[in-house]
């Protein structure tokens, strides 16, 4: 019954605090696995040094989650012993607050777990526990955990342990949306001949400190060899931007990369010639979101490609 109660209070506790929390991000579910080292109490097992790294339960764990914002989450995880130190199956219900929205960020946790030991006098054991840790994002859906936890018994007996863990969780986030500007409709008016441009654009997202153009983006690439290939006399420029992490000089030539990175698309993988194509890079000078956020951020690490075709119309 206690069981139950404390895991009934983590979850709401998790839940009425995190979905208020200030955040820029959806929530997501997201599963992984993890490992970690559980240093339980010496007095658990008679005789053996269970506290010591040598005698320590070795524990691999499947873990489901959902994180509200970038700022809390909630997650169940299951593990088992795989050293033979220490045959031990552990339930754990833990709870995250973060404390930053960059790609590296600090955090606190708090929980509860049921541990099953063989050969313990105790075999079955409720625990309470805290701890801190880091967590890293290292790209838009994979993330890497590590931190550590002590946990205090509820049983009748007082127990002490220890745990050190890493994990690995892949989010289940949303594609960023992508919007392709059309031309808006001219306004009718007397009349007359003259010379307008088609704008066709393109926007590329790109993971931080990267170059990399993603498959997600092959729709925008196709309607615009469309376009390109429709008309052969038009031409193209790419741009090429970065958010404000790092210097100047090294977004500069980030930026540059991107630019290249998107041309080359076109070239290699669709057949457009090279000279139709120039590129321009603006490393971190033009933003089009705060760069004080990680969507800010996101948003203006980016390239663009403006297609233009003159042509003459009568209005």
């Amino acid at each position: 019954m206690r069981k139950i109660t404390y895991l009934l209070a983590l979850v709401a506790a998790m839940v009425s605090t995190g979905v208020q929390a200030d955040s820029e991000t959806e929530g997501n579910l997201y599963m992984g696995v993890g490992i970690g080292s559980l240093a339980l109490d010496n007095d658990r097992v008679p005789g053996v040094p269970t506290s010591s790294p040598s005698h320590s339960s070795k524990t691999g764990r499947l873990i489901i989650g959902y994180r509200f914002n970038d700022l809390w989450s909630v997650d169940a995880s299951f593990g088992t012993d795989v050293s033979d130190n220490v045959d031990t199956d552990v339930f754990a219900v833990n709870g995250y607050r973060f404390f930053a929205r960059d790609n590296w960020r600090p955090y606190l946790s708090a929980g509860f777990s049921s541990f099953s030991i063989d050969s313990a006098p105790d075999d079955d054991t409720q625990q309470v526990q805290a701890g801190f840790g880091i967590s890293g994002d290292l790209n838009r859906n994979l993330e890497l955990r590590a931190g550590y936890q002590v946990l205090f018994t509820i049983n009748d007996e007082s127990f002490q342990d220890n745990n050190v863990y890493a994990a690995l969780a892949w989010h289940f986030r949303k594609p960023e949306a992508v919007v392709v500007s059309q031309p808006a409709p001219e306004p009718e008016s007397v009349p007359v001949e003259k010379e307008i441009v088609d704008t066709f654009e393109l926007l590329v997202l790109f993971d931080f400190d990267k170059s990399i153009v993603k498959s997600v983006y092959e729709p925008q690439f196709e309607e615009i060899v469309r376009v390109l290939k429709e008309s052969p006399d038009i031409t193209m420029t790419i741009e090429g931007h970065t958010d404000w992490i790092g210097t100047e000089k090294y977004n500069q030539g980030l930026s540059e990369r991107r630019a290249d990175a998107v041309k080359q698309m076109f070239v290699a993988e669709h057949g457009i010639e090279p000279e139709r194509i120039a590129t321009e890079g603006y490393g971190e000078a033009r933003p089009v979101a705060d760069n004080a956020t990680s969507a800010g951020r996101r948003r203006n690490r980016r390239a663009i490609s403006v297609v233009l075709r003159p042509r003459i119309v009568t209005e």
